[in-house]
């Protein structure tokens, strides 16, 4: 029996051919793998696939013109990816363990029941659900609640797994008909679409299907944000998922590039992607609140205990009012800082609640794998302990159902661990949310106001979360294809050009790669947008900023110019510029342009910094300390002009000044480098013995004596300037090492 990494090994041979063009080489690889399967259905599509690339080459060599020669050869290729993928699917699902061939065995086991069953299921659970609602409370009305919900859920589960391990809609099986009359099927319950909608996402990720995608686009104009965010949410990574195949199936392109004639659609779908962009760093996040944030707010509890009296606390008047030392406290902490960034973050549709949460699906709820997919129900029968208390559920499900914040994923999280705490403290956290219900609310409807499509907004970016807890916390979850593995590439992805090469989308992707710190994907994106849109300044200065930050500074150079070309005396500009030319040593020309700066900003110290730092490179070393000087003179920070005039003054041969301003140095936290300039002035001036004490100095902040050398070694060149004869480094070292035996003897012989 072929094992399953052998099949598939064989399936991406033949599509690498396809994908070359070598259509024989992949018909050839293809009947081997048919030949394991033994179908006698698949050798005779392969036999039939062989004659018509046959006929169709004889034509060709014959020299007799075909109009319709590419649609054939487009309709061959598209016919032996799949056979190649019904003979390997059908191999796999005999033995391959992963989870979707696991469940398609077990479906398989089972009589299946058909979409319209479901649909037809579902509406008459529909209609119980409002009888009962009529019933008088009561035991009897309970009991036939909870036994619907069950019914309910139990149908739920099995629809998705029947659409989940479904066999593609191509041929005459009906099966494009009947998800589209569920669709369509009036009675049939939002939750019960939106549960379908995710199950054909993952079907379609592990297998293509283009009847499928089409059914997830005629969803994209569906009036429910429930539907068609898992539309649109699914469509983003299946588009990202089968680019190759897009030229075979030019008909979901088309499909994509009418509906962006829509702006409704393309404003959720630039949502969505940017979703996407936003969901790449929910790792860095759960990163720093796991490193930064939570360890700074463990220290301030002592702290403030340490640093607050206990009657200011304690104390019987002022309770309502807060202690203004408890903010001092957190900002100097840095915690404020770091706080109001994740706000921000928040703000701004980041996922900031996956470290959250993410310990707590451990639950049993979370083994099964249509769970993660649910839409929020406050109904659910494991939640029915918590939200059956109608005297303290209320306001509880209120906050559940309208936050935006939380995905359903973690709402269920979040109410299933409340279930397993004592009552009493059940009681204290449904209290809290109860009295900060109302405020939640009324920030909701404050943002509704500026926002109107924030609803929608958040709906999309629930759902690309609810897919992130998926595919980053399912037990199993090393058998899918992670989405958010996909590469940052939504504007190379040819589909999506209808709708990502329009300026204004276009730039609203390239500012959020850039805002991500993406900067590759920034400088694609940034530079597609200067041409579509013509020169404009900030775009180029946003290309030279990111080519900066990935170390191609020539490359940033060209940019920073042309952005100056289109916004002359732009100082940032300038600024950044005269860096890159300094970089590049280009002292001249860098000083040119920091000359220039100058000229709008002329108490600006780190502008006088630089230019000083440019006559040092060029070995003006009066003109250079005149800035320094300057830069002391202008105010507070002055000390940061102290080691540019010590080391400028040392080159220039006044040692006093150099003392000087290195004493002053070595006052406040030296470096290694900073004792290792000063014993240079020492040893220029003579004073070996001190010198050598500031190079015993220097080589302990180093490390060791190798380092040390290193750096000694690497001033050669500024010592000999200086007049100091470099023969007499080796000898310094070696009285340095017997000054260290020397130092290492006292303790032991005191």
């Amino acid at each position: 029996m072929t094992n399953p990494t052998s099949i598939r090994k064989q399936v991406v041979a033949i599509r690498a051919h396809l994908w070359k063009k070598e259509l024989k080489k992949a018909i050839d690889q293809l009947e081997e793998l048919i030949a394991i399967e033994g179908n006698w259905m698949y050798t005779e599509r392969l036999t039939e696939l062989r004659t018509h690339y046959q006929y169709m080459l004889h034509y060709f060599v014959e020299g007799q013109q075909d109009p319709k020669q590419q649609a054939i050869y487009q309709k061959i290729t598209r016919d032996i990816y799949t056979l190649a993928d019904d003979a390997s699917n059908r191999l796999l699902t005999r033995n391959c363990p992963s989870f979707f061939y696991e469940q398609t065995r077990k479906m398989n086991r089972h009589e299946t029941t058909t979409l319209d069953e479901y649909a037809d299921i579902f509406s008459k659970q529909a209609d119980t659900f409002s009888f009962i609602g009529l019933l008088e409370e009561g035991e009897e009305k309970k009991e036939r609640l909870n036994r619907n919900q069950l019914s309910y859920e139990n149908k739920m589960q099995e629809m998705f797994y029947t659409v989940y391990t479904s066999s593609p809609t191509r041929g005459t099986n009906g099966m494009f008909d009947s998800m589209q009359r569920f669709m369509e099927n009036q009675l049939v319950p939002v939750p019960a679409k939106g549960i379908f909608l995710t199950a054909l996402t993952l079907n379609t990720l592990h297998r293509f299907d283009a009847g499928k995608i089409n059914l997830l686009l005629d969803t994209c104009r569906r009036p429910e944000p429930e539907l068609f965010a898992r539309a649109i949410v699914g469509l983003i990574p299946i588009f990202q998922t089968y680019r190759s195949l897009w030229p075979l199936y030019p008909e979901c392109s088309d499909r994509l590039k009418l509906l962006s004639d829509d702006p409704t659609f393309n404003r959720r779908f630039i949502t969505g992607i940017t979703g996407f962009i936003q969901a790449h760093e929910t790792e860095k996040i759960a990163k720093r609140l796991k490193e930064e944030i939570l360890p700074e707010m463990m220290k301030l509890s002592p702290m403030i205990g340490k640093k607050i009296k206990l009657d200011e606390w304690m104390g019987e008047t002022g309770f309502e009012e807060k202690n203004p030392e408890w903010q001092k406290i957190i900002d100097e902490s840095g915690l404020s800082d770091k706080l109001q960034e994740l706000t921000e973050l928040q703000m701004e549709g980041a996922d900031v609640f996956h470290s959250t949460f993410s310990n707590l699906k451990s639950h049993p709820f979370f083994l099964e794998m249509s769970n993660w997919h649910l839409p929020f129900d406050p109904g659910h029968s494991s939640l029915e302990s918590l939200f059956g208390d109608q005297s303290r559920g209320n306001s509880m499900i209120d906050i559940m159902l309208e936050s935006s914040l939380i995905c359903d994923s973690d709402k269920y999280s979040f109410c299933l661990s409340i279930l397993v705490m004592p009552e009493r403290y059940q009681k204290m956290m449904i209290g809290q949310l109860g009295a900060e219900g109302t405020e939640i609310k009324k920030m909701q409807e404050e943002e509704q106001v500026l926002n109107p499509h924030q609803k929608e907004e958040g709906v999309i970016k629930q759902q690309i979360q609810n897919l992130y807890r998926f595919f980053k916390l399912h037990p199993r979850r090393a058998e899918f294809n992670d989405i958010f593995e996909l590469p940052l590439d939504y504007h190379r992805v040819v589909p999506f050009y209808p709708i990502v090469r329009q300026s204004n989308h276009l730039e609203q992707i390239a500012l959020h790669y850039f805002e991500k710190n993406n900067f590759k994907e920034a400088i694609e994106a940034y530079t597609l947008l200067a041409t579509e849109r013509g020169d404009q300044s900030e775009t180029w200065q946003k290309i030279g900023y990111s080519k900066q930050m990935l170390g191609d500074i020539e490359g940033a150079l060209e940019a920073y110019l042309h952005a100056d070309l289109v916004e002359e005396n732009n100082t940032w500009i300038l600024n950044r510029v005269a860096y890159c030319y300094r970089v590049l040593k280009e002292a001249v020309t860098a000083l040119e342009f920091y000359r220039r700066v100058e000229q709008f900003r002329p108490d600006d110290m780190a502008v006088q910094l630089n230019i000083g730092h440019c006559y040092l490179e060029l070995k003006q070393y009066d003109e250079a300390l005149n800035y320094y000087f300057k830069v002391e003179l202008l105010g507070n920070a002055g000390s940061r002009a102290w080691r540019p005039i010590a080391w400028c003054a040392f080159l220039s041969r006044k040692y006093d000044v150099a003392r000087d301003y290195y004493a002053r140095v070595l006052g406040k936290k030296p470096s290694a480098h900073d004792y290792l300039n000063a014993g240079h002035v020492e040893v220029c001036v003579g004073n070996m013995k001190r010198g050598v004490e500031l190079y015993l100095l220097s080589k302990q902040k180093a490390g060791d004596m190798e380092a040390f050398q290193t750096m000694l070694y690497d001033d050669e060149k500024e010592l000999q300037e200086a007049g100091v004869d470099t023969a007499i480094l080796p000898i310094i070292l070696d009285a340095m090492r017997y000054e260290e035996e020397k130092n290492n003897r006292a303790p032991a012989q005191g």
